[in-house]
């Protein structure tokens, strides 16, 4: 009777972390175009949504050798759109329109 070594390896497609660089690229052009466009309404899918798809699928993405340099840039994008909008919206709260 032979013992065999069952090892568990987790496969996780090597698409993920080109596809987190896509969202976080379409999230940035989105912003970019909503920040343009001087719209009213508040770009919550390009500022929340997006960026935080692409983070998660840019962590997964990590565990892949093929994509693991698009994974890095998705997260790397994801995590300047939220920085951005932190700073956008803290200095915005520092404007006293009355002095």
């Amino acid at each position: 009777m032979e013992l065999k070594n069952n090892k568990v390896t987790l496969h996780v497609p090597a698409i993920l972390g080109s596809l987190s660089f896509i969202v976080s690229l379409v999230a940035l052009a989105g912003l970019n175009a909503s920040l343009l466009l001087k719209s009213d309404e508040f770009p919550y899918f390009f500022l929340v949504t997006l960026p935080a798809t692409g983070l998660a699928l840019g962590v997964l993405g990590l565990f892949t050798r093929k994509s693991r340099a698009s994974a890095l840039w998705g997260i790397g994008l994801c995590c300047f759109i939220f920085l951005f909008t932190f700073l956008m919206f803290g200095l915005a709260w520092s404007i006293n329109p009355k002095p």
